[in-house]
């Protein structure tokens, strides 16, 4: 693929970023007071040497290397691949070129938000300085109460984070709430490049002379034909499955965007095209893709073991026995899947990402935007709170984006004279068998700490897969540009409005996920429950969270 192609298609992709994002900045849902005991905003900070920061009129600036040693505690989930408490290459370098000792306050992934909702609440215990802000704690709740600290005087001093701003003009008003900033979020410059796509096996339809599936009718012929007609060729057509998913009903929501249902990255919840909040789950549209879904699982198109599978690797690991012939995922996996069919015996095993299919209302796919949906925040036992931010800072730099997206110069990259980037030999062709994800996350990137996701590493790690599937991204992703919408992210809820829906909404997950299951498999009838599901949903206080949403929307959309 020729490089200049990839430079056309990213400038189109950081368009559909900016103006996208302005209305969102990305998938998923949303989540100050003076501060005690700690440095104030504008203090003296230690003598230090090196350009690196910044300085607003009359306030101290902090620059690395830092002449003497500060100590940070960072809490944060621990990488799958290596633990960041194990000093990993490029947490030592930012320490060495920053002169921060940190200390890794760290909790698995899959245990942090209940471990620090835990330690936040008990309110006795000496918080980190710095610590990523789970679900389920408001940013606005935590300023009000004087548990983490407003950071907008020190940002005024943050050339790469105010830069940041500018860049992404909607992450200002998502990190904001009662007129003060409180935490630092990850961003992303290639959001909207190679999205979360359906994948099929083109091998399996070029065995059965069938096309790529254009509409819901299409995908419906096809997966029947998978069902049918030994589409695997090992002469058992009863061993494939047609369509598989990840081990939860939410996966099986990506076919809700062709019903112009918002329910895979927004939770349901999206703006009408009057600007009023609707809770889709409910709507007439969420009844006839509910039904479709039905028939879907009735007519053994769907894998019997959607719910129970227990996560996406298990998906994966079907996969690569040759037996799904359709599912959701990145396109970036395709290299690996292909390898492991491939290790397994399967000859000539092809899988394409693929564009939205066509449905009864819609030919849509929601994409992840811009910015995750919670940062890191400081906190109120923070006793150098102008170092914390610079740090939070210098991650926003290019030399900060540089060790987090591609590692040590030499080692782990090279730097090419036109300014692009190449991975070696160790990240693509790895001697321990490792992707080069798992290489980069061994050295600590995009671990720790927020950073900027850089589209030169989308760029790296394209030219890194094999020139066939570099062109598969290419082209899904400049077909799939015109249907691409963006999931709803929110400005953070005030004190009052946290205070008012408290609770509320995991009672409704919890509630909606069960029903989804179930109207799926046929446990719960459609046309005789579907009344009772509604009525139930608003006595959950459906209204009093869309209030809220509705609120926190219009602060939205008046900020932009």
């Amino acid at each position: 693929m020729k490089r200049n192609g990839w430079k056309k298609l990213l400038a189109t992709a950081g368009v559909m970023s900016l103006t996208v994002g302005c209305l969102s900045g990305c998938g998923g849902e949303p989540q100050g007071n003076p501060q005690t005991g700690s440095t104030q905003p504008g203090s003296q900070a230690q003598e230090q040497s090196q350009e690196q920061s910044q300085e607003a009129p009359g306030s101290a600036k902090v620059t690395f290397p830092l002449a003497e040693q500060v100590e940070l505690t960072i809490a944060t989930p621990d990488g799958a691949v290596a633990s960041l408490a194990d000093n990993l290459p490029i947490w030592e370098e930012i320490q060495k070129r920053t002169n921060i000792k940190i200390n890794w306050d760290v909790t698995a992934s899959k245990q942090y938000v209940d471990v620090m909702k835990l330690r936040v609440g008990a309110g006795g215990g000496k918080l980190p300085d710095i610590m990523f802000l789970p679900n389920g704690l408001n940013l606005a709740e935590l300023g009000g109460e004087g548990t983490i600290l407003p950071l907008e005087d020190y940002i005024a001093n943050c050339e790469n984070i105010q830069k940041a701003y500018e860049q992404f003009p909607n992450v200002k008003a998502l990190t904001s709430a009662d007129g003060h900033i409180y935490s630092v979020n990850t961003l992303n410059e290639s959001a909207y490049f190679a999205p979360y796509s359906l994948v099929i096996r083109k091998d399996w339809l070029d065995r059965l002379n069938l096309e790529v599936p254009e509409t819901i009718d299409d995908w419906m012929t096809v997966l029947r034909a998978f069902r049918d007609q030994d589409a695997n060729g090992n002469g058992d057509s009863s061993d494939e499955v047609p369509f598989s998913a990840g081990g939860h009903a939410w996966y099986t929501t990506y076919w809700a965007n062709a019903w112009g249902l918002h329910l895979f990255q927004s939770d349901g919840w999206y703006p009408d095209e009057n600007g009023q909040m609707q809770y889709e789950f409910i709507s007439d549209e969420a009844k006839e893709f509910y039904t479709w879904l039905n028939s879907f699982y009735e007519e053994k198109l769907l894998d019997e073991e959607f719910l129970t599978l227990g996560d996406e690797n298990k998906l994966f690991e079907k996969v690569a026995r040759d037996e799904v012939g359709a599912f959701t995922a990145y396109p970036s996996r395709i290299a690996t899947l292909e390898a492991a069919l491939a290790s397994n015996g399967v000859e000539g095993a092809e899988l394409i990402p693929v564009i939205p299919p066509q449905g009864p209302y819609a030919r849509m796919t929601e994409v992840v935007g811009d910015m995750t949906v919670n940062g890191y925040v400081v906190t109120k036992d923070c006793k150098h709170p102008d170092v914390a931010v610079a740090l939070m800072d210098f991650m926003m730099s290019e030399e900060g984006k540089e060790l987090m997206n591609f590692g040590i110069e030499g080692d782990t990259y090279v730097k090419e004279n036109d300014g692009t980037y190449s991975f070696t030999e160790k990240v693509t062709n790895n001697p321990d068998g490792l992707s080069a994800s798992e290489v980069l996350s061994s050295y600590g990137c995009q671990l720790g700490l927020c950073y900027m996701k850089s589209d030169k590493r989308e760029q790296a790690m394209l030219f890194s897969y094999p020139e066939d599937l570099q062109q598969k991204i290419i082209d899904v992703t400049d077909a799939t540009r015109p249907y691409m919408v963006p999931g709803m992210t929110l400005p953070p809820a005030t004190e009052e409005e946290s205070d008012s829906i408290s609770g509320l909404s995991g009672d409704l997950a919890t509630y909606i996920w069960e029903m989804t299951g179930k109207f799926t498999v046929g446990t719960a009838d459609i046309e005789a429950e579907w009344d009772n599901y509604v009525s139930y949903v608003k006595q959950l206080d459906v209204e009093k969270i869309l209030a809220v949403k509705q609120a926190q929307y219009d602060r939205l959309v008046s900020q932009q």
